[in-house]
């Protein structure tokens, strides 16, 4: 009986543990998405403003299906495309992002899941709205569909797919398709500025004060300017005890921040890296420098310059769980990617 609740007591104490790791970040991809709103990207690139909700919605669903991983990847993948938005919405002009290619079965047993959707169906209708000006005519419904169709591959590409994740993921972007396809035909017949290209010429209204035209000639003239800030989103992974090797589990986080680092021109990240209680300060120090440094080799292994890309051990210091149980002392040993540097108008 009493190892049975101790068993009760371990699971809780995980429970908790996830939640709060979880949790955490789903934050701070919110926060990423009002950044992202702030900077005016909603008006002036929505394609890329509706994709980067697409994708902090997609986190949270798989944090409430318990798929720790795979919440984190799309909160990454939340701040890259924050970030993309930013900086569309800065230079006024947005351009199509890459999607995800269609996945194939990983073994027999998962073939079953497949045929629950039309995969290349789905596909094919993304590349028909973005080979046709769909970005331009339904940019939400485009956007939209895209980061639900990632979603979608995401999860065919487990070796255990959840079928009501693969159905949910699957009629989002059926839905979001349709209607941006409807919208883009209607923009066809009606020979739409945003399908033909061609702007109706608006006579601007005279300007009569003599301090008006100054105020107009004075704002034609100033330039927009850059200002760096910090946009924190936090993706840990965690090491087994007085280890800095990377456990595969966490090597598809890894490969969103190589992803985020080579898409994003002003975007770094700064590695830290983190013990639990045991061991000496000094050991534990030079233990925590070396798992950010196996993370660094990493992220340079797949192509990340070592200038975009800051390390620090701390050691035995900031804790995020107690010490006093095996699952406090994993959650502690860690290595965190938490300044992701933004420039915005």
């Amino acid at each position: 009986m009493v190892r049975f609740q101790g068993i009760i007591i371990l699971l809780l104490i995980a429970g908790i543990g996830f939640a709060f790791r979880v949790t955490q970040g789903i934050d701070e991809a919110q926060r990423a998405v009002i950044k992202a709103y702030r900077a005016g990207a909603k008006d002036k690139a929505p394609y890329l403003y509706s994709k980067t909700k697409g994708y902090k919605e997609i986190a949270t669903i798989l944090a409430s299906e318990a798929d720790d991983i795979g919440s984190k990847v799309f909160s990454i993948r939340t701040m890259n495309y924050a970030s993309k938005a930013i900086s569309a919405a800065f230079a006024g002009k947005e351009d199509l992002t890459p999607i995800e290619p269609v996945p194939e079965p990983k073994g027999e047993e998962v073939k079953d899941t497949f045929t629950l959707v039309d995969i290349e169906d789905i596909r094919n209708r993304l590349e028909f709205l973005r080979e046709n000006k769909g970005k331009n005519c339904s940019p939400v419904e485009l956007g939209r569909a895209e980061a639900f169709y990632d979603a979608l591959v995401y999860e065919l590409n487990k070796e255990e797919p959840n079928s009501a994740l693969v159905l949910r993921f699957y009629n989002e972007v059926s839905t979001e398709s349709k209607i941006a396809e409807s919208k883009l035909k209607i923009a066809i017949e009606s020979e739409l500025e945003c399908y033909t290209g061609v702007k109706k010429v608006v006579k601007p209204k005279p300007v009569e004060k003599k301090e008006e035209v100054a105020q107009v000639e004075e704002e034609q003239k100033k330039e927009p300017t850059l200002v760096e800030e910090h946009l924190k989103i936090t993706a840990r992974i965690h090491f087994d005890f007085d280890k800095y090797n990377i456990r595969r589990e966490y090597i598809p986080i890894l490969n969103e921040v190589v992803k985020t680092l080579k898409e994003n021109e002003f975007v770094k990240v700064r590695i830290e890296g983190f013990t639990d209680i045991i061991g000496s300060k000094e050991y534990n120090d030079k233990l925590a420098l070396k798992r950010a440094e196996a993370v660094k080799k990493y992220l340079v292994s797949k192509g990340i310059p070592e200038e975009k890309i800051e390390i620090v051990g701390f050691g035995k210091e900031r804790f995020i769980a107690s010490n006093k149980d095996r699952i406090g002392r994993l959650t502690n040993r860690r290595v965190e990617f938490i300044v992701i540097k933004l420039q915005e108008d």
